[in-house]
């Protein structure tokens, strides 16, 4: 670094030298070495910032934004408003990041008005896009989201419930208002009551749909959602005022990369469409513009709003990397209903944080629940889960193997362990092998067995070898793992 300074002290290729400066910046002691050296002889990089050629005043404001002084940040700011080279203003926000900006936050949002309120030609649109997007970066951090309250329940919403692709029926069945229309990803509802519809638990996920003709052109992407229902929605759906913080998803056949950079122009250019009433945001953003990339190269608009309160699996606070998604239980609950007994006796013995009994017991209510597990941590986790959806079941730190009780239950329903790095083929079918000699030890005759499972060939070959087991019904669950539900009753006769 004291090398780098010395060269660029005496004029030697400054440009090389920021740039290898730069470099060492990425290094927590290159900093240190950077702000000493800049104590010692502020006035090398100080100067640069007037230098002729526009990448060394650039490179000079970025390293200067290191260095964060209060007489950096005056000296950037001035040379900020002296630039003139569109391409070099997006460096003098990015470098005011890292100085103290509270006293400069009036002029800052007088510049980003400035860009919201240009006209573009073709040549300073990319610049004007990297400036804002510099300009909202930096503001982030002194302005807070006054934020908006979700205030859209009492109105008729055009929504899209994602569910499993196989069972999108169990999700329909539930829906008693508004049009509905299956669709690949799940339910359409057209006129729908958001808060009946927040009572359904086998969704995943709610999306709010735009109203836009046809579907969106990369290359016109931004000025269809701006001229879409997408600002009169949020309006309408909400208290606050303010702009709106938002993010950008994108599905679909693109790189990373290429996703990346569609994802920023596209941000960019919306927030100048919509005058500021939108800022893209990377986090504590409210709303994410979900973008499904469609067979004809073009995007299906998608809502979603991180301002609509979601309280059905409020309880799972805790989750472990095997724990089953709670729609996806829930799912299961619904498809095996007609064997579920009220005010049943409800064993687990691979409770996990307990979502599978948390499930059965919304389903239907159960007399007790008790939840085995052998890793001590899921059960902490599920009592407290347990106790935040105010049920009562009791949770027992054992290897199910071990686990005893006074008198039989009525139902057996887990969610049996998968391959891992703990757990290779071999162990885990000798573990399916425990399981189904423990079910009479454990189940009263005519009880049932509501088995998720990864492994459908080691289940039926446990069934063979075990004449008191008989397979009512098997459903398919799919998934980037294969899964299956299976519901199974035991009888003392083979």
């Amino acid at each position: 670094m004291r090398e780098q300074f010395g060269y660029i002290k005496q004029g030697h290729e400054i440009r090389k030298n920021l740039i290898s400066v730069k470099e060492e910046l990425k290094r927590p002691e290159g900093r240190r070495e950077l702000r000493k050296l800049f104590l010692e002889e502020p006035k090398v990089l100080l100067s640069l910032l007037d230098e002729a050629d526009p990448k060394i005043r650039k490179n000079a404001a970025l390293v200067l934004g290191n260095v964060g002084t209060e007489e950096c940040r005056e000296a950037i700011l001035k040379a900020y408003r002296m630039e003139e080279k569109r391409f070099v203003k997006s460096a003098y926000p990015e470098a005011l990041a890292g100085c103290d900006c509270s006293g400069c936050i009036k002029e800052l949002k007088s510049r980003r008005k400035e860009l919201l309120d240009e006209i573009p030609t073709i040549e300073t649109q990319k610049h004007q896009q990297e400036e804002l997007r510099a300009l909202n970066t930096l503001l982030s951090f002194y302005e807070k989201a006054k934020g908006h309250k979700f205030m859209g329940f009492s109105e008729p919403s055009d929504v899209i419930l994602i569910t499993h692709p196989d069972y999108r029926q169990v999700t329909l069945k539930n829906i008693t208002e508004g049009q509905t229309v299956l669709i690949k990803a799940g339910v359409k509802v057209l006129g729908g009551n958001l808060e009946n519809l927040l009572k359904i638990r086998t969704f995943r996920e709610l999306l709010f749909c735009l109203n836009i003709a046809g579907e969106l052109k990369a290359d016109t992407a931004a000025e269809q959602l701006a001229s879409s229902n997408l600002l009169s929605l949020l309006k309408e759906l909400h208290h606050g005022e303010g702009a709106f913080y938002f993010r950008i998803e994108c599905k679909g056949r693109m790189t990373l990369e290429q996703r990346s950079s569609f994802t920023k122009k596209l941000a960019a250019r919306l927030e100048i469409l919509a005058g500021g009433r939108l800022i893209n945001s990377t986090s504590n953003y409210e709303a994410e513009l979900r973008l499904v990339e469609t067979k004809k190269g073009g995007f299906y608009p998608l809502l979603k709003l991180y301002t609509l309160p979601d309280r059905r699996f409020a309880y799972r606070k805790n989750a472990v990397s095997a724990s089953i998604r709670p729609e996806r239980a829930a799912l299961c609950m619904e498809l095996a209903a007609d064997y579920l007994k009220e005010n049943a006796r409800v064993l687990d013995p691979f409770c996990g944080v307990g979502t599978m009994l948390v499930e059965r017991n919304y389903r239907v209510h159960a007399d007790t629940l008790y939840g085995v597990d052998i890793y001590e941590p899921a059960i902490a986790g599920a009592r407290e889960n347990t106790e935040i959806a105010r049920m009562t079941a009791h949770y027992i730190h054992r290897d199910f193997q071990d686990f005893t009780h006074e008198y039989l239950f009525d139902e057996i329903v887990t969610n049996f362990p998968a391959k891992g790095k703990n757990l290779n083929g071999h162990t885990l079918e000798f573990l399916y092998g425990k399981f189904f000699d423990r079910v009479g030890e454990l189940l009263r005759p005519g009880g049932f067995v509501l088995l998720y499972s990864h492994d459908r060939a080691f289940v039926n070959r446990q069934m063979m070898n075990h004449g008191s087991l008989k397979l009512l019904e098997e459903w398919p669950m799919g998934g980037k793992e294969e899964s299956w539900l299976f519901a199974i009753r035991f009888s003392t006769v083979a």
